[in-house]
C-alpha cells in the first residue's frame, strides 16, 4: 500500500463559486434601456436598437458563460443589445419556459439542454434553423436537436456522467475502476475497513436525485430498451413490480448508506469541497463538478468509470448540454441566426467556453485549450464502444416527470414514504411523461 493518509488533503486554494441558479441581466449597446420583468416574464421596451431576450437554463458549471457571449457580440455586434434572464436549469427552467409559452412571450435565443429541444419543436415553441456552420456540429448531437428532418438547436458542448474518483487514493489501496457491482460492493468494504468514506454526495437538492436514478436507469433499462418510455405511456410497463426499476432506485440508498453521514442536507457546493479535500474516493456525478474542484485548488489526479449496473456492461454517459434555439415567431430571427454562426466558427470564443465549463466540444475539429481530468478515461471508454448518450434516457422521459419522481424518491430517503408509493404515483402520472 502506497501512503495516504486522511490528513494528506491539499490545501484549498482560492474559493470562487458560480452559482447555478444566478439571475443575471446584462446589457449590451450604452444607451439602450434594460428591459425589467413582471411576474416573472419580460417586459419588453425597445427604444431603441434592437433588443434580443435571452431566458438560459443553466447548469452549475455554465454562469458566467453569458459574460463570455456578450464580450463577443459587443465587438462583432455593437448594433444589439442582449438581455439575458439566468435561471438554474433543473428547478425553474421548464416552469418559464412554459410559462412563456403561455403567454405567448417566447424569448428570442433560448438555451437549454438537446433533450429540451424535440419537445419543445413539438410544442411549436421553436424555429427550425437555417444557418452557416451547423454542419460542423458532431452527427450524433445533431441527431438529437432534429425533428423530421429539420434542425432546431445548436449543440455546444458536452461532458460525461459516471462516477469521479480519487486516483490516489484507489492507488493507495490497491483498487481499480469496477466493472461489476460485486466488485464495487468490495472497493467499498476496503475503503470502509480503512477509516475512508466511500462516496461523496448531496441529496438535499432534487435535480441530484434525479440525475443519480437516471444514470441508474440509463445504465440497466434506458440503455437496453429504446422504447419503454413509449410502452410506459401506453401502460404496456411500469415502475410498480419492476425488479429492475427497484433495484435502480436501491442505487441510491446504496450510496447514502455509504457516504457523509448528514448527506441528506448539504448541497453540490459542500459535497465538491469534501470531496477535494479527500473526505470521500469516489462520487457520482457529472463532469460539471470538475469546474468546482479545479477552483479549490486541488492538485491530485481524478479519474472516472461508469457506475456498474446490472449486468457488468456498464458505459460512460454523455450528455450535450449548452444547445442554442431561436424562439418561435421571433422578430429577431436574421440577428439570433448571426450569433449563432458566430459561437459555431469563432474558435477562440469556444475554447474559452470548453476550457472554462470543464467541457468537451461537439463542434467536429475543436478542442479545449487544455486537457481536463477525465479525458484519458473518456477516450479509454470512447475506444472500446462503451459511451452511451444520455438522451437515451432523458428522451423517453420528460424532466418535469423525472424531477416529480425524485422529490418523492427524495421522501423515501428520509423515510416518509414506501418505495412502492413513489412506483405507484410515477405510474398514476404516465401521461406527464
Amino acid at each position: 500500500m502506497k501512503g495516504w493518509k486522511r490528513g494528506d488533503k491539499r490545501k484549498i486554494g482560492r474559493k470562487r463559486f458560480l452559482a447555478g441558479a444566478m439571475c443575471v441581466c446584462m446589457t449590451l449597446c450604452a444607451g439602450c434601456q434594460a428591459a425589467g420583468t413582471q411576474d416573472g416574464g419580460f417586459v419588453r421596451r425597445r427604444e431603441s436598437g434592437v433588443v434580443i431576450s435571452v431566458l438560459a437554463g443553466q447548469s452549475t458549471s455554465d454562469a458566467g458563460v453569458e459574460d463570455m457571449i456578450n464580450e463577443t457580440a459587443a465587438e462583432k455586434f455593437p448594433e444589439l443589445q442582449i438581455e439575458w434572464e439566468c435561471v438554474d436549469w433543473g428547478d425553474k427552467f421548464a416552469s418559464q419556459m412554459q410559462g412563456r409559452i403561455a403567454s405567448g412571450e417566447i424569448p428570442d435565443l433560448i438555451v437549454g439542454k438537446a433533450q429540451d429541444v424535440v419537445p419543445y419543436a413539438k410544442s411549436g415553441a421553436l424555429e427550425p434553423l437555417s444557418i452557416e456552420g451547423i454542419e460542423t456540429v458532431e452527427d450524433t448531437a445533431l441527431e438529437s436537436v432534429s425533428l423530421d428532418g429539420k434542425v432546431y438547436g445548436v449543440p455546444y458542448n458536452a461532458w460525461y456522467q459516471g462516477v469521479l474518483y480519487h486516483k490516489e487514493i484507489f492507488e493507495a489501496y490497491g483498487l481499480k475502476a469496477p466493472e461489476t457491482r460485486e466488485e464495487l460492493e468490495e472497493i467499498v468494504s476496503v475503503l470502509e475497513k480503512n477509516g475512508e468514506i466511500p462516496f461523496a454526495s448531496h441529496f438535499q437538492e432534487t435535480w441530484n436525485v434525479g440525475n443519480m436514478t437516471m444514470q441508474f436507469m440509463i445504465g440497466d433499462i434506458f440503455g437496453k430498451e429504446d422504447d419503454w418510455g413509449e410502452r410506459f405511456r401506453r401502460g404496456e410497463t411500469g415502475f410498480s413490480g419492476n425488479d429492475r426499476m427497484r433495484d435502480c432506485f436501491e442505487q441510491n440508498r446504496y450510496i447514502l448508506e455509504h457516504s457523509f453521514s448528514d448527506a441528506m442536507m448539504i448541497d453540490q457546493y459542500e459535497s465538491d469541497k469534501r470531496f477535494v479535500e479527500g473526505e470521500a474516493a469516489m462520487y457520482l456525478t457529472g463532469a460539471w463538478s470538475l469546474q468546482a474542484l479545479e477552483q479549490y485548488g486541488w492538485d491530485g489526479e481524478y479519474g472516472i468509470f461508469p457506475y456498474p449496473n446490472q449486468t457488468g456492461d456498464a458505459a460512460l454517459i454523455r450528455e450535450t448540454n449548452m444547445t442554442f434555439m431561436i424562439g418561435k415567431n421571433s422578430p429577431y430571427q436574421e440577428e439570433v441566426g448571426r450569433i449563432l454562426e458566430e459561437l459555431l466558427k469563432n474558435e477562440k470564443l469556444m475554447r474559452e467556453i470548453l476550457d472554462f465549463t470543464q467541457t468537451d466540444s461537439v463542434v467536429c475539429g475543436i478542442e479545449a485549450s487544455g486537457k481536463n481530468d477525465v479525458a484519458d478515461d473518456a477516450a479509454y471508454y470512447e475506444a472500446r464502444n462503451r459511451i452511451i448518450d444520455a438522451t437515451v434516457g432523458n428522451g423517453q422521459l420528460v424532466w418535469s416527470f423525472q424531477n416529480q419522481i425524485a422529490e418523492n424518491t427524495r421522501r423515501w430517503l428520509n423515510g416518509e414514504m414506501e418505495l412502492e408509493e413513489v412506483f405507484r404515483e410515477a405510474d398514476n402520472d404516465r401521461n406527464n411523461s
